[in-house]
């Protein structure tokens, strides 16, 4: 396993006009990615399985697909043409949801990330970008602790995920890396917790 960290200072290339796709583009995070895209002349597809309810979709995207990519021709079919891939859906709830849908968040979850992975392979896409989740990491490390001076991306291993939901996250990280090595594709993850914003 190798994992990489980077803190450098990244400056958004201007697309123009190249296609991405964002995966859970209907999203608070997703529709924010595909607003900063489309500003720097990116052509932005997003998929998501609900309407976009943060911004109106002229806003953040040029094609909005009403879909569901847990189907790997609607995954197929929404990466064509695409030069980089955003892979941030996921079926996702408050804790109380979480814990009492495990085996079906887990199908869900799994289904959508292997599909955008092997659609991104499938239609020859250089970049792909997984959001994963602060989850992944091992619940009897130090996240509990005031005293925390914070996590690195080694705590993850040896893996003890809170729940389900962590380890298919940190499963679909594996997974995507191993694309990464078998199919000269570059991937990117970011490991997310509590993301919000004003709008």
């Amino acid at each position: 396993m190798r994992i990489q960290a980077t803190s450098k200072t990244f400056d958004l290339p201007q697309g123009d006009g190249r296609k991405v796709c964002i995966a859970g583009g209907g999203g608070f995070i997703g529709s924010h990615i595909g607003k900063k895209l489309k500003e720097n002349g990116w052509y932005v597809i997003a998929v998501g399985w609900r309407e976009n309810e943060f911004m109106n979709k002229d806003d953040f995207c040029d094609e909005y697909i009403l879909s569901d990519v847990r189907k790997l021709e609607v995954a197929v079919d929404v990466c064509k043409g695409c030069t980089q891939v955003y892979n941030l859906a996921a079926h996702m709830g408050g804790m109380g949801f979480v814990r009492s849908n495990e085996s079906v968040l887990s199908f869900n979850n799994t289904a959508i990330s292997m599909n955008m992975l092997e659609a991104a392979r499938r239609n020859k896409v250089k970049d792909y970008f997984y959001s994963s989740s602060a989850y992944v990491y091992n619940q009897k490390n130090k996240q509990g602790d005031p005293e925390n001076p914070g996590l690195a991306e080694s705590d993850a291993w040896p893996a003890r995920p809170h729940d389900m939901y962590g380890l298919e996250k940190l499963y679909a990280e594996e997974m995507a890396l191993a694309y990464g090595r078998d199919f000269d594709m570059n991937i990117r993850i970011a490991r997310l917790h509590n993301i919000y914003g004003p709008n």
